[in-house]
């Protein structure tokens, strides 16, 4: 018997008399559960010490024991057995935990997505899903527009796209297992993920046999084989490939540039050149080019119930640098800022991307009497991303600051904004009198509004209340709001306002109607249903 085996077999004596005992501590029964778990060779000398002691008490325990107390010896005599059935629960919790990991990795699992949620208290949504494949979605627990807090996702085929609310994007191919941490954090345990970070992106971490650290914009994959193996392909950007010790320290660091493989095996990261193909990027991540689907009966049923302003974006529509008003000759929108393609109207929807500069949507002239009385705002909208962006703005054309112009309402998209509510979600505020900069009322859908997704925004302004409906669904604050207000009021899409190039919106917007008067629920659900399910209309 060499001296590792000898060592084994003391330290196993040692830990099954502190069971018998009854000396560790939860911390310490933890630490042996744990040792069990992870070190067979451990394993099966307490097995074995475990058997050693259930023979002599098999043999000897009838037999009386000769002490110098009765008393320790009743002690003993319980504690022995005891100990041995203690000591065979807890053998019997780690062979199941083993038994169950080879079982369910052996077979595949009829349920496509399982995600086990974290169970601790106060834990808020890191990311949200936002497309799925076919195979995915079959008999999947997850669907598009859910909210995903901290925990385990396993996905036994198919593909399945997050964006975390770091703005991250990842896309999961089954069969693979990761565990989110955190909109800026995640483990792949196992399987095949792609990742997409936007510019803004301060670091994101994506552990596995190392850790791939992002900060910046890139796009890398990462294939996680086992526990000791796995490999990071960079196809665009830097990734910092961080190969960490058992205290969790960093023992090697690697910088993987763009065109570059690192590959984790046998306890060693290597970096080599490795040009990739058009065919193996990453960035197609984002959403497809998709436009809305909407006919003449979509465009007949708006003007049944008489808009002020209607904006199509079609294909004749674009004259010079104003969109025509489908309602009359008054009211067209007008393109406003450079030339650099970040507000393009065309495939009948105007498109919004980011710009240093300002650029926005806005009303060949001011409305006159809009908050006299109730009105109606209604689009729809697709996001690119998670992200802080406004999509309408109502604005008194008398401004009290010119380089900062305040608002009567506005419409975003509410994504780690400055007030509290949950991730990608459309926010109506409102602001009566529109001269400050404080106050108001909120209200926010009960919906997540997926990037990727058009989505359904009416925003109603009503003698007791501002009404919000997204996709039909409805939240709602009352108050009284019934007063005479004949001011100007002017309408932007796409930022902050006409001044200052913030909160830009990335995405398109699509069918925009502006109503004097409340649309009922009814008409608001025949307008959604003539898009999202024609059947029912």
């Amino acid at each position: 018997m060499n001296s590792e085996t000898l060592k084994l077999e003391r330290e196993a004596r040692q830990a099954y008399d502190a069971v018998v005992s009854s000396q560790l501590t939860d911390e310490q029964f933890a630490a042996l559960e744990a040792r069990l778990l992870a070190d067979p060779e451990f394993r099966q000398a307490y097995v074995e010490q475990v058997d050693l002691e259930a023979e002599l008490e098999h043999r000897f325990g009838s037999e009386p024991v000769t002490t110098a107390s009765q008393r320790s010896t009743s002690h003993r005599s319980w504690a022995i057995p005891f100990a041995i059935a203690l000591s065979l629960l807890l053998l019997l919790g780690v062979w199941n935990l083993i038994g169950i990991e080879r079982f369910t990795s052996s077979i595949e699992d009829p349920i496509a997505a399982r995600f086990t949620e974290t169970q601790l208290l106060g834990q808020r949504p890191v990311a949200i899903v936002v497309q799925r494949s076919e195979s995915s979605a079959a008999d999947s627990l997850l669907d598009v527009g859910d909210r995903v807090k901290p925990g385990v996702l396993r996905l036994s085929r198919g593909e399945m796209q997050l964006e975390f609310l770091s703005g991250v994007r990842l896309q999961l191919e089954g069969p693979s297992e990761i565990h989110l941490l955190s909109d800026q954090e995640a483990t792949l345990v196992h399987g095949h993920a792609a990742i997409v970070t936007p510019p803004e992106t301060r670091s994101f971490s994506l552990n596995g046999p190392v850790s791939a650290i992002a900060s910046g914009s890139s796009e890398f994959v990462y294939n996680v084989t086992d526990q000791q193996t796995g490999t990071i392909d960079v196809y665009q950007g830097e990734v910092m490939a961080s190969l960490l010790g058992p205290s969790g320290d960093t023992l090697q660091n690697e910088l993987v540039s763009s065109q570059q493989s690192a590959t984790f095996a046998a306890g060693n990261l290597l970096v080599a050149n490795k040009p990739f193909s058009p065919e193996n990027r990453v960035d197609r991540l984002p959403v497809d080019d998709v436009s809305l689907s909407t006919d003449a009966r979509y465009a007949n049923l708006v003007k049944e119930d008489e808009p002020l302003v209607y904006w199509r974006f079609e294909e004749d529509d674009l004259i010079g640098n104003q969109v025509r008003n489908h309602m009359s000759d008054r009211y067209a929108a007008t393109l406003h800022g450079p030339q650099d393609g970040s507000l393009t109207v065309s495939a009948g929807k105007a498109q919004f991307g980011e710009s240093p500069d300002s650029r926005y949507l806005g009303i060949s002239e001011p409305i006159e009497g809009l908050n006299a009385g109730e009105f109606t705002v209604e689009f729809w909208v697709r996001t690119d991303r998670m992200h802080w962006g406004t999509f309408f703005g109502i604005l008194p054309v008398d401004q009290h600051d010119r380089q900062r112009e305040s608002h009567l309402c506005v419409l975003e998209y509410a994504n780690k904004t400055n007030v509290v509510h949950r991730p990608a979600t459309v926010r109506m505020l409102y602001r009566y009198p529109p001269t400050s900069y404080t106050g108001g009322m909120n209200v926010f859908s009960a919906q997540s509004c997926a990037p990727g997704i058009w989505t359904h925004v009416v925003a109603v302004r009503r003698t007791d209340g501002i009404y919000l409906y997204c996709n039909g669904k409805l939240q709602f604050i009352l108050d009284a709001l019934d007063f005479d207000d004949q001011s100007a009021y002017s309408v932007l899409l796409g930022q902050l306002d006409s001044v200052r190039p913030q909160r830009q919106l990335e995405g398109q917007i699509d069918e925009v109607a502006i109503y004097r008067k409340a649309l009922s629920e009814e008409q608001i659900r025949r307008h959604y249903e003539m898009i999202a399910d024609p059947s029912k209309t």
